[in-house]
C-alpha cells in the first residue's frame, strides 16, 4: 500500500467523483459540493463531532445533517461512576436552512428549536460552544459553555472512495483541542477543567450501509506534554491514505496499518473484555481495558444506528521512527459502528 499526499484543488471534479484519494494534514481540498449529481445528493452526509475528556468527566457533542434527516446529541460522561447520560433528538426531512453545516470548521453554526439551542461561535483559533437543553433529564434543563481553543494548527485528513462512482468520504480530525468552562444541571454547576478532545468533521456521499472501527486519545501527560492518537479503518478504500496517526505537541506522525482485537462471547463482540490495536509493523502495541461502554441503538425505520462507543485506559507503545511514546493509563475511547442510512 502506497499513501498519497492530496494536493491542493478541489475535491470533486465536474462529475462529482474525487480528483484523487490520500490524505493531508490539513484541509487542502476545497469542498465544492455543488458539482455532486441529483440523483447522489439524497446521499449526502455532513456532521460535526466533538468529544471533550478529562480524568472526571468527558462531553460529546454531534451535530449531522443527513439531507433526508438530522440528528443533535449531547453525552455526558461521568468517570468517577462510570455513567453516561445522552439526548438526542432526530427529525426527518428537515428544512435545510435549519440544519446548514459550514464547508469548514470556521464557520458558525446556530441551530434553535423550542427544546434546545445549539451554538458553535468560531473566532480565529478559538470557539465558544453553547448548548442549551430544557429537559435534558427528569425535567433539568442542560447548559453547557465551553472556550475551545487549538493547540496545532495541524490535524489528519483523508479522501477515500467507494466502489461506486460519485461515493466519497471527506473528513478532518483535528486532535488536541483545549476546552475549559462549566456545566449547568438545573441549578447545580460543574467546572469543566482542563479537558482536550477531537472534532471529527465529515463530509460525503456514502454507500447506504457502512461500518467503521475508530479509536482516539487526548491527554496532557504528567511531563506536561500534549500527546493524542486517532487510528481506525473499515470504511471505504484507505488504500491511498489512512487516518492513522499520532500527534505530540505540535507535531504529527504518520502511521499505515492498524486493527481492533476484540474478545468474543458466543461469536459477538465482548466490549468489557480488554481490546488490542497492533499494527503488522509492530510499532502499534496498545491495550485497551474498558470501563463502560456507551451503547446507542436508533431505529427509524430507513435510518438505523448501532453504535458501541467504549471508554477505557489505553497502554502500551507507538513507534515513530526513533521515537517511542508511552501509554500510561491514559483515558480515551474505542467504537465499532453499524449504519443503514
Amino acid at each position: 500500500m502506497e499513501e498519497v499526499l492530496l494536493k491542493e484543488g478541489k475535491l470533486l471534479n465536474e462529475n462529482g467523483e474525487l480528483n484523487e484519494a490520500g490524505y493531508a494534514f490539513n484541509l487542502v481540498k476545497e469542498f465544492n459540493k455543488d458539482v455532486i449529481k441529483k440523483q447522489k445528493r439524497i446521499k449526502l452526509k455532513e456532521w460535526n463531532y466533538y468529544a471533550f475528556l478529562n480524568d472526571e468527566n468527558g462531553v460529546l457533542i454531534t451535530i449531522s445533517n443527513l439531507t433526508y434527516s438530522a440528528l443533535l446529541s449531547v453525552t455526558y460522561v461521568d468517570f468517577k461512576v462510570n455513567k453516561y447520560i445522552t439526548k438526542t433528538f432526530t427529525k426527518l426531512f428537515p428544512k435545510h436552512r435549519d440544519f446548514r453545516l459550514p464547508r469548514h470548521d470556521d464557520k458558525k453554526i446556530y441551530i434553535k428549536d423550542k427544546k434546545y439551542i445549539f451554538s458553535i461561535n468560531p473566532t480565529g483559533e478559538q470557539a465558544t460552544f453553547y448548548v442549551n437543553i430544557q429537559n435534558f433529564i427528569e425535567g433539568h434543563r442542560l447548559l453547557i459553555n465551553l472556550e475551545v481553543s487549538k493547540t496545532t494548527d495541524k490535524s489528519i485528513v483523508t479522501a477515500i472512495p467507494f466502489k461506486k462512482k460519485g461515493d466519497f468520504y471527506y473528513n478532518e480530525k483535528s486532535n488536541l483541542l483545549h476546552a475549559e468552562g462549566n456545566i449547568q444541571f438545573g441549578k447545580k454547576t460543574m467546572n469543566f477543567k482542563s479537558s482536550y478532545g477531537v472534532l471529527d468533521w465529515g463530509r460525503g456521499v456514502w454507500p447506504y450501509r457502512s461500518t467503521w472501527y475508530w479509536s482516539n486519545l487526548n491527554v496532557k501527560t504528567p511531563e506536561g506534554d500534549l500527546l493524542g492518537f486517532n487510528l481506525g479503518y473499515g470504511l471505504g478504500d484507505n488504500s491511498k491514505g489512512t487516518e492513522n496517526v499520532l500527534f505530540f505537541n505540535k507535531e504529527i506522525y504518520k502511521l499505515n496499518d492498524v486493527e481492533f482485537i476484540f474478545e468474543q462471547t458466543k461469536n459477538k463482540i465482548d466490549y468489557s473484555k480488554e481490546i488490542k490495536l497492533k499494527s503488522k509493523s509492530g510499532d502499534i502495541d496498545l491495550t485497551f481495558t474498558p470501563l463502560f461502554n456507551r451503547h446507542d441503538f436508533i431505529n427509524l425505520l430507513i435510518i438505523a444506528s448501532n453504535q458501541n462507543q467504549v471508554f477505557g485506559k489505553f497502554n502500551g507503545t507507538i513507534k515513530v521512527k526513533d521515537k517511542t511514546f508511552e501509554f500510561n493509563n491514559y483515558i480515551g475511547f474505542l467504537e465499532k459502528v453499524i449504519n443503514r442510512y
